[in-house]
């Protein structure tokens, strides 16, 4: 993934298939949901970027993850065109992990903690131990929303002019939310930032990608 050939679309795919058709240990399966270790970059980079490419390239096009610090968590390109920086963020990325240590410890837990990343740690631990609870549609979704706006405002940066964005996010929390529903809450936002493109992707399992931009 990292050589500066990269790798095609269609072999990431096929490579990300094969690695989850692998039976893995509770332990990285674990460290998998919490973004722990060496499988922090393959959550919250590697497999939503693939999610996106598959629904949006041509399976010969190439992409190549530097896997650093840096900026571009990818970099798209079909041949004969210049490259094109990926980046990934992720709208209440705390909570999700915040349920994977509860689910580690617990089995079966709430799954929407409806807390923003800057909540204290306080505030996670009472949200875990209440358990399951009820959450209308409306607080779901301007919770999302919220988590969203964050992270939008957060890569409002002049380095990623011309870069594609994409939000992690529950959007599978928030299956009545139709694409021109998100658009009318977030498109203002999205349009205003130095991405060419800004697009949500669902956190779980890719299936839902809605373009804000």
């Amino acid at each position: 993934l990292k050589a500066e050939a990269g790798v095609t679309v269609g072999e990431l795919v096929r490579l990300i298939e094969r690695m989850s058709s692998l039976e893995m240990s509770k332990a990285d399966l674990n460290a998998y949901r919490q973004g722990r270790r060496r499988w922090k970059r393959l959550r919250e980079e590697v497999v939503p970027v693939m999610h996106f490419l598959d629904k949006s390239y041509p399976p010969e096009a190439r992409v190549r993850f530097p896997l650093d610090s840096g900026t571009g968590d990818a970099f798209v390109w079909i041949e004969g065109q210049e490259p094109i920086g990926l980046e990934v963020t992720g709208a209440l990325a705390r909570s999700e992990v915040e349920v994977a240590k509860n689910m580690a410890d617990k089995g079966v837990v709430a799954g929407f903690l409806g807390l923003q990343d800057d909540a204290t740690q306080s505030c996670f631990d009472a949200a875990k131990r209440r358990g399951r609870v009820f959450h209308s549609s409306e607080a779901v979704n301007d919770a999302i929303e919220a988590g969203i706006r964050r992270q939008l405002a957060a890569k409002d940066r002049p380095e990623y002019d011309g870069f594609i964005l994409i939000v992690r996010c529950s959007l599978i929390s928030s299956p009545r939310m139709t694409e021109a529903d998100w658009q009318n809450r977030l498109g203002s936002e999205a349009s205003a930032l130095p991405f060419s493109e800004v697009y949500l992707v669902d956190a779980a399992s890719g299936s839902r990608i809605i373009r804000l931009k």
